[in-house]
Formats: C-alpha cells, sequence, structure tokens
C-alpha cells in the first residue's frame, strides 16, 4: 500500500450541489486529452518523444477503477509504459475557467499504475486546456513510489494533440476528492523539494501542515 502522508483538504469543484465541499454528491466537469510531448524527464537519454491519452473526472468508474477516467503513457527515449490500474483523485486547479462557453483551465487526475520500470506507482497528471485548437495546451506527468518521486515530465507544452475540458452534466456527478487521494502529490523529487504549499517533514512526507 502507497504510503498517503498529506492531511485531508477539500477541492473547489465547478458546481457544488449545496453543504459543505465533501458533504455530498456535486456536478463535475470531465477531462480528455492526448497528443505527444518532447521531455527529458529519461535523464540520460536526453530529449524523447513520448505519447500520452489520458481522461479524468469526479464521476465513479465502476469495476474497481475508482473514479472515471484512464491513462496509458510511453516514453519512446527510455521505453517507459505507463497504464493505469485506477483513477483516485480529480482536482480543479487555479487558473482561468470559462462557464458561458468550452470551458478552459488546469485538471489534476491522480491514479495508481503498473510500469514496465517502476513496478507499480502512483501517478498525477496536470492537464491544461488553453482553448482551441489546442497547440498551447500542457501536459505533465509525475510517477512516485513510496514518498519518492521516480519520474517526472514538468508541465510541458504539447508537441500535437489536445486537452478537452467538458462541461457538467447530469451523468458527471461524484464526490469530492482530497489531497489524501493524490499520493504522488506528497512524494519529493530528487532534490528533496515539495510541491509548491506543501512542506518537508521530518520523515520526509510533504505535507500541507506537518506533525508536532
Amino acid at each position: 500500500m502507497m504510503r498517503r502522508g498529506i492531511s485531508a483538504l477539500a477541492v473547489a469543484a465547478l458546481v457544488v450541489i449545496g453543504g459543505a465541499a465533501g458533504a455530498q454528491a456535486q456536478q463535475c466537469d470531465f477531462a480528455t486529452g492526448g497528443g505527444d510531448i518532447i521531455t527529458t524527464a529519461g535523464g540520460t537519454h536526453g530529449a524523447a518523444k513520448a505519447n500520452f491519452g489520458v481522461g479524468g473526472s469526479c464521476k465513479q468508474g465502476g469495476d474497481d477503477h475508482g473514479l472515471w477516467g484512464h491513462l496509458e503513457y510511453i516514453d519512446h527515449g527510455t521505453g517507459l509504459n505507463v497504464h493505469w490500474n485506477t483513477v483516485t483523485g480529480y482536482f480543479v486547479l487555479p487558473g482561468p475557467d470559462s462557464a458561458s462557453s468550452q470551458p478552459t483551465g488546469s485538471r489534476r487526475i491522480c491514479g495508481t499504475a503498473r510500469t514496465n520500470r517502476f513496478g507499480d506507482v502512483d501517478w498525477l497528471v496536470e492537464a491544461t486546456d488553453k482553448g482551441e485548437p489546442g497547440k498551447t495546451d500542457a501536459f505533465r506527468i509525475k510517477l512516485s513510489t513510496g514518498t519518492s518521486a521516480v519520474y517526472d515530465t514538468g508541465p510541458t507544452t504539447l508537441r500535437s494533440g489536445n486537452i478537452q475540458l467538458h462541461k457538467p452534466n447530469n451523468s458527471t456527478v461524484g464526490p469530492t476528492s482530497t489531497l489524501d487521494d493524490c499520493p504522488a502529490l506528497s512524494a519529493t523529487s530528487g532534490s528533496g523539494q515539495c510541491e509548491p504549499g506543501l512542506s518537508l517533514c521530518s520523515d520526509g512526507t510533504c505535507m500541507e501542515v506537518c506533525p508536532d
């Protein structure tokens, strides 16, 4: 079982159907995307092309996959292949959004996966829709085992493809995700750094507030 050291924190959603966040089900949007990027996340392998396909939402996915969504990722420089097992979290990230037409903005999707290089991992994807035709959309994938990140592309503009945010509808209703639903967020980078907004605690875990 991957370690989940982040304290619970309700994340804002596009539309909350009454009550406190996390207290009852909410309507939520969903994100889909696919394409390729150029990444140096493989280190000594240098810059290489990587292909991805991703989707996520707060709605239930069924079949023991947790939330609705998927992830496939291939780094052609290292041969890394990532195939999702579950989707555990879906988050709205700060940034501009439009509720009057096609929405734009960033979403974080989290889950578990199997890989051919690192075994079983926790993963997070940050997918950014900057509007059509998608030439400036961005994608990031981070993989972790335990409290350490083992692969991270950082936010990268797509070489080709498209990230698409979709408006909420009656079929996209689900629970509010918390930071505990995204273990990869708590993992430190190779330099021992935490994600923005999190602190490095004495046990090597990144948390919003470290225990005394």
